[in-house]
């Protein structure tokens, strides 16, 4: 609590209570106070501890980074699962591509060529008789030439194809004998030997892969559609070659269910893969379909591989069909390789760029988090500094209204703010009030100017204390001379010349309890006039505006305070006639005086309100402002009139 609050509140409770009162009061003052000014350290501290966390640890900036922090988690999740999927994918096509082009399929691939060349030369040449020699001894040197020679090449990678097959060929080997020796009679007949020349193809066709596990593939993998187009071809190639060696094998169940089989998947194959239709167009369509139309040439023609033969010459099992399907197979692949490299190649492509974009996120996004949240923490602070300004210009607005509140009434500077034009206006009725010390130039020349202020400012803060619990308007002050009126700006009927003779009565019962600072044995004396009439008020000036008053009503009032007496007020007829109205107070006949300007006037004395308890310097302190505002209308009342030699 400031010292001026403190001040107030001495000086409204010296005029308002009496001398046990005031001491109670005091006293509590001084217990409440101490703990005020420790509720006001902890408001403060509280201040300063809600102010520090903004530098780093809001709970705002908190949830941003969290925020951040799962997107970028998420961020990582997604990338992670499309990383995973194109890890997938360049497996699956990696895998397609070394299923045509490892050393172990270009071994299994020649084994079976040169296998089905020995079948065909045995069935030529043997028929029906009695090899001297066992299967084994004329098949496996063949598996060890093909792997010998297969050893001194190189993969794709630059590698020797001898680290690829190193188990491979004795695997092999081992698998083939384990299969003759569980599928072959003991005799060796060119018909047992031929057969099991057929069974070693279809072995080694097995291992290489089969067409089931091929169409899993598929749907995994669209690039896996090549590889099944290879070993449908190469197994309907296999086919052609047992129905050329052996016509009669076509009346077989098991190989007319091989061969529709076989047939119908090369058939959609044909409709899946662009490389082997291209390639069956060239080799086939072209060349043996010349009379059909070529809008039809992709469809695939079944009539040139039945098996009865009826109808067209058929392809099935003879040795231009054979080398038809090994011209197709031969530009399958020598068109499907490069695709596979060209799609694996485009697949790490797309990989390496997003583990680029990947790492570039990784590297970046701390960085933006980081500049966000300093960013963010500036803007807080930003804001909270100017939130500071903010209330520090609501406080010095606050301040500078005060004083224009002190300077203007408040609806007058209320239209002033709003830049409005205030007229002067003109009042039927309104109560002045005026008084001034007595003996103010005496007191003045008996001590130093400063001694002076500190004694008008002790009075008037005390005056203006009191008056703020009445509907009065303080006009002005100059030097000693206090002016009060009401009834303006805002009227209030004809409360007004109540309103003022209560004040006076207050504002001269206060100044008995004032002393003079340097003249501490001394009390201040006052003398006041009141006088009620019309006048007219405006705002004067530019740079300084004033709410001043204008009219006979103001003379007359100012005269009425010159010719007071100390610690008396001075009232006029007008003003005695709008007080007798409601019998409330007590009112002496001055009798008739020569005022300057006037002439001779009947004039009176406010003594005091017939609603105090004690007529003394104290009847203020006990008066009751609830029944002061009530008005009595008993009827047959008398104003008790005395007269002053």
């Amino acid at each position: 609590m400031s010292s001026l609050d403190l001040m107030k509140k001495e000086c409204f409770t010296s005029g308002t209570s009496s001398s046990a009162s005031l001491k109670r009061r005091f006293i509590k003052k001084r217990r409440i106070a101490p703990r005020a000014q420790d509720d006001a350290d902890s408001d403060c501290q509280l201040c300063r501890c809600s102010i520090l966390p903004l530098s780093g640890s809001s709970r705002t900036v908190r949830r941003i980074l969290t925020a951040c922090l799962l997107s970028f988690l998420a961020l990582l999740g997604s990338v992670s699962i499309d990383l995973s999927t194109h890890f997938e994918l360049l497996h699956t096509t990696e895998a397609a591509y070394d299923e045509l082009t490892s050393c172990r399929t270009i071994a299994i691939l020649q084994l079976v060529s040169k296998l089905q060349k020995m079948r065909r030369l045995f069935t030529k040449h043997t028929h029906n008789e009695t090899l001297e020699t066992s299967f084994s001894e004329v098949v496996f040197p063949v598996f060890g030439h093909f792997c010998g020679e297969m050893a001194i090449q190189s993969n794709r990678y630059g590698l020797s194809c001898s680290v690829e097959l190193a188990g491979f060929c004795q695997e092999m080997r081992r698998s083939v004998q384990g299969f003759l020796n569980a599928s072959l009679d003991a005799n060796s007949t060119s018909e047992n030997v031929t057969s099991a020349f057929s069974l070693v193809i279809e072995r080694l066709l097995d291992v290489w892969g089969t067409v089931e596990d091929t169409l899993v593939k598929v749907k995994q993998n669209a690039n896996w559609r090549n590889v099944l187009s290879a070993r449908l071809l190469i197994t309907f190639t296999e086919l052609n070659h047992q129905l050329m060696d052996f016509p009669l094998i076509a009346t077989h169940t098991d190989f007319q269910y091989k061969w529709t089989y076989v047939l119908s998947y090369l058939s959609f194959a044909k409709v899946m893969t662009e490389q082997l239709n291209d390639c069956w167009l060239e080799n086939i369509d072209l060349n043996f379909n010349s009379s059909q139309s070529v809008k039809h040439l992709y469809i695939f023609d079944t009539s040139l591989w039945q098996l009865s033969g009826a109808g067209t010459v058929p392809l099935s099992g003879s040795h231009t069909g054979i080398q038809a399907l090994t011209n197709i197979q031969q530009c399958l692949f020598d068109s499907t390789v490069p695709a596979l490299r060209l799609a694996s190649r485009s697949v790490s492509s797309g990989l390496s760029m997003r583990i680029c974009l990947l790492a570039i996120a990784c590297l970046i996004y701390p960085v933006v988090m980081f500049s966000f949240k300093q960013m963010t923490e500036w803007i807080q602070n930003y804001a909270q500094s100017l939130k500071e300004k903010t209330e520090d210009l609501k406080h010095q607005r606050q301040l500078a209204e005060d004083l224009l509140h002190q300077m203007l009434p408040k609806s007058v500077a209320k239209q002033l703010r709003q830049h409005k034009h205030v007229e002067a206006e003109s009042y039927e009725k309104v109560t002045i009030f005026f008084s001034d010390i007595v003996g103010f130039t005496s007191i003045s020349a008996s001590c130093t100017p400063l001694q002076v202020v500190e004694m008008l400012n002790n009075l008037y803060m005390c005056f203006d204390t009191r008056i703020d619990s009445y509907d009065v308007y303080k006009v002005e002050t100059i030097g000693d001379a206090y002016m009060v009126v009401s009834g303006l700006p805002e009227r209030n009927g004809d409360r007004h010349a109540d309103e003022i003779a209560k004040m006076a009565l207050d504002l001269v019962a206060a100044v008995r309890q004032v002393s003079i600072p340097h003249m501490p044995n001394q009390r201040l004396q006052l003398r006041a006039g009141i006088h009620t009439g019309p006048c007219v008020a405006g705002i004067v000036g530019y740079k300084m505006p004033r709410y001043c008053l204008f009219g006979d009503t103001v003379n007359t009032a100012s005269r009425m305070e010159s010719t007071s007496l100390p610690q008396r007020i001075h009232t006029s007829s007008e003003t005695y006639l709008a007080l007798i109205k409601d019998n409330a107070y007590d009112l002496q006949l001055r009798g008739e005086i020569e005022v300057k300007g006037k002439g001779k006037m009947n004039t009176y004395w406010l003594i005091g309100h017939k609603n105090y308890s004690v007529q003394n310097d104290s009847l203020v302190c006990h008066w009751n402002p609830n029944m002061a505002r009530k008005k009595k209308t008993a009827a047959g009342s008398e104003v008790s009139v005395g007269t002053v030699s």
